[in-house]
């Protein structure tokens, strides 16, 4: 008989949906109304999207029916129904910029009332047009271009200035998330970029404040976010992902992509060892023929194939951030996370490459119940819970309210600005 799910006495149930390149993961947790109470997992539900498996764009209709399915597994462990849920967005569509704005005060004291219209200013003054505002966060305010400031209230000047960190989305990709989930019976309480759910799940606090790059190597995106003084400064999204590597395996040995993927999985590496040239792996043939033989192979070949493209992917990584600015300012500190992290080699060769001190991020043990789900793989599903509670977003549990698409973006924009 399964066991109760845990339920504190005042709880808000908040819900997180990652929609990834290969899979769909759902989790459902609570928070209690003592702070010192750490929030808990009520339920984790998984399942992997039909078309990506065999190597082809996802549809809607796939993508649909795997989230179905994991919010299903989800809804079953925690006793409860999903109608509203935190969702991620990735791509080369989302834009990350730092806007600068300014208010006149008049000699005045600044007010809660300025700094709120100084954020609303800078959501107007994107250069990317039309666009869904998915994060917004103040980095830094200064008086009369004086020293840089977090928090200005009741200090007296002529001029707040303040500079907005933004992450917009091309309008239709946000329109297309929300569609599949309300295909599914779910409203969308908020977007978060994938990769700044990743970093809330697996950095600690000294790294976020002290300065560090996050690399979340999804399926078909690699996603990178700068995070300093606790917040994120930058993203990047480069459309190439551990799904290159195991198409690469597919044309290079012959053999079905389902076959490479667990090749990929059980043998492959991204640098060479001794025992490479030793190691025979059988590759069987594309088709359900049984004229055609399985051909046997040395690892060494499968490193050769690994090697380059996951080379390629940390390249492409240096040469954005060293185009950014902001990239300057962060600590010689890296962590990889996400699925294609768990490539074994990954963390030296991007040490190698990007020179700089590497782990590998996994999400952190820092909710009530334990959970087996503390892979990379699901950095995204409990960063998006994480991020939702610390963000103070409402319950997504058993509310049976429905919202237009654009109700809810007004929604979600409130809570980010009184974050």
């Amino acid at each position: 008989m399964p066991t109760k799910p845990f339920r504190p006495s005042t709880q808000k149930i908040v819900t997180a949906i990652d929609i990834g390149g290969s899979k769909v993961s759902c989790v459902i947790g609570t928070t209690a109304k003592d702070p010192m109470t750490p929030p808990a997992i009520l339920g984790i539900g998984a399942h992997g999207i039909q078309s990506a498996k065999k190597g082809d764009v996802p549809t809607l209709e796939d993508i649909e029916n795997a989230i179905a399915h994991a919010v299903y597994k989800a809804e079953k462990a925690a006793n409860l129904t999903v109608k509203e849920a935190i969702v991620n967005i990735s791509g080369p569509h989302l834009v990350s910029e730092i806007v600068k704005v300014s208010t006149d005060i008049q000699g005045r004291s600044v007010k809660d009332a300025d700094i709120q219209y100084l954020l609303s200013q800078g959501t107007q003054n994107s250069e990317h047009q039309p666009f869904t505002i998915l994060h917004a966060n103040p980095l830094r305010f200064s008086i009369d271009n004086g020293q840089p400031l977090r928090n200005p209230k009741g200090m007296f000047g002529n001029t707040l200035t303040g500079y907005v960190h933004m992450v917009t989305s091309a309008l239709n990709p946000a329109r297309t998330l929300i569609h599949c989930l309300k295909q599914c019976h779910i409203n969308v309480r908020g977007i978060v970029p994938s990769v700044i759910a990743s970093g809330y799940a697996t950095l600690v606090e000294d790294e976020m404040e002290l300065g560090v790059v996050l690399i979340d190597i999804g399926s078909h995106h690699t996603n990178i976010a700068l995070f300093k003084e606790g917040d994120v400064i930058h993203t990047e999204s480069i459309p190439i992902g551990s799904r290159n590597i195991t198409k690469d395996l597919a044309h290079g040995l012959s053999t079905s992509l389902v076959a490479a993927e667990r090749i990929k999985i059980l043998h492959g590496s991204a640098i060479e060892t001794t025992d490479d040239t030793k190691v025979i792996i059988e590759v069987p043939p594309i088709g359900d023929s049984t004229k055609e033989i399985s051909q046997h192979i040395r690892r060494s070949l499968v490193t050769s194939i690994v090697k380059p493209r996951v080379e390629e992917i940390l390249e492409m990584v240096k040469s954005r951030l060293e185009k950014t600015n902001a990239y300057k300012t962060t600590n010689r500190r890296l962590v990889l996370t996400g699925g294609g992290s768990l490539l074994p080699g990954m963390k030296e060769l991007a040490q190698t490459i990007l020179q700089k001190q590497v782990r590998l991020g996994k999400p952190l043990n820092s909710f009530q119940s334990a959970y087996p789900y503390a892979l990379p793989s699901f950095s995204t599903a409990i960063g998006l819970l994480t991020y939702a509670m610390k963000r103070n977003y409402p319950e997504t549990g058993q509310r049976p309210a429905y919202s237009p698409w654009l109700e809810s973006l007004v929604t979600w924009l409130k809570i980010i600005f009184n974050a």
